[in-house]
């Protein structure tokens, strides 16, 4: 679920693309319309924040900073006539031009808020399927799949240390209730050293034979089959899209290109992936990139991080694909032009 802080932002990017200051701030807000979405909807995420003390206050007028650069060098000025705001909703196809904002059903935005993560999915969906073109829905738990031995051996060290416990003795056996009284008593302790060193020994596990099972899997996909691997993963996708956001006090504005167009302009030329858990089960992976006019060579680095979204043994993992690269340095992620800040 989207946090208000995502809502903030997102909607603030929104304000931005009709919002002409008065010198009234921010009581000029209350005569804003947004078309398309309404006041019942944005005003309760922004005016809080509008007002003076709104603990997110400076990132509300980056927000609005971003959607009024978008007008001006996408738009040229031109107020839109319609914007569609997707809800905080998930895309259901990792192919899906990743959108937050939709103008007149022609632009789309994404809003990227201090944050490295690109793409969230299940770890099976990367490693086994390469992100071929499916729903990102998970499937079984990837920890049961590729170290059972070990995910046992944590549970068993955490279900021991509830007195008189009545959790099943698999850890595949954990139902809704199961999860929710071990969830309870992990919260209220620390871990004991045994079930530190089953953790991490879990950690180092899952790192290692995720790393092996993924490399075997691009060794034997064919180039097509690796660059569109990387496309899922650098959210490049069959149309183009405008990323907004930024990078701690620094606006990031960045047009994404099309496979299309990336195709024609770029080729991959190796991807490579190393086992490297720090704390939690990751995988780092490494892409080489040539310019076909130039011939120049883009490194592009990330990582995978696979864990449980709402606590330890908590549901399936999922697999969330970080980029430690600057975007701007990614090839296909085009600047826009910089603008400065309008402050109020």
């Amino acid at each position: 679920m989207a946090s208000s802080k995502t809502h903030l932002t997102e909607l603030g990017t929104a304000l931005g693309l009709v919002y002409d200051p008065t010198g009234c701030w921010p009581a000029d807000l209350e005569a804003v319309e947004l078309p398309g979405i309404d006041r019942s909807v944005w005003q309760p995420a922004i005016l809080p924040e509008a007002r003076q003390g709104g603990p997110n206050g400076d990132l509300l007028l980056r927000a609005i900073a971003n959607g009024q650069a978008f007008r001006h060098h996408v738009l040229r000025g031109r107020r839109p006539e319609l914007i569609e705001w997707s809800g905080g909703a998930r895309s259901v196809w990792t192919s899906d031009v990743p959108r937050d904002l939709t103008v007149e059903g022609v632009w789309f935005i994404q809003a990227k808020y201090d944050s490295r993560c690109v793409l969230n999915t299940s770890p099976g969906s990367l490693v086994d399927e390469l992100l071929a073109d499916h729903t990102i829905e998970s499937r079984m738990s990837w920890f049961e799949e590729v170290a059972l031995n070990e995910l046992q051996a944590f549970y068993e060290q955490a279900r021991a240390q509830l007195p008189l416990s009545s959790l099943p003795d698999d850890v595949r056996d954990l139902d809704t209730q199961a999860r929710a009284q071990l969830k309870a008593s992990m919260r209220a302790r620390s871990p004991s050293p045994g079930e530190e060193a089953a953790y991490a020994e879990l950690c180092r596990a899952v790192s290692i034979e995720t790393t092996l099972r993924w490399r075997r899997r691009i060794e034997g996909a064919t180039l097509p089959q690796r660059t569109q691997m990387l496309f899922r993963m650098l959210r490049i996708a069959g149309g183009p899209y405008w990323l907004l956001g930024t990078k701690g006090r620094s606006p990031v504005r960045l047009r994404v290109c099309d496979t299309r167009s990336w195709r024609d302009r770029y080729e991959l030329r190796r991807f490579a992936v190393l086992d490297a858990h720090a704390g939690q089960p990751q995988v780092d992976w490494r892409a080489q990139i040539t310019d076909k006019a130039t011939k120049a060579t883009t490194i592009v680095e990330g990582y995978c991080e696979i864990r449980w979204s709402h606590g330890k043994l908590q549901g399936n993992p999922e697999c969330k694909v970080q980029v430690t690269t600057p975007l701007e340095r990614i090839p296909g992620y085009e600047p826009m032009e910089p603008t400065v800040y309008r402050h109020h």
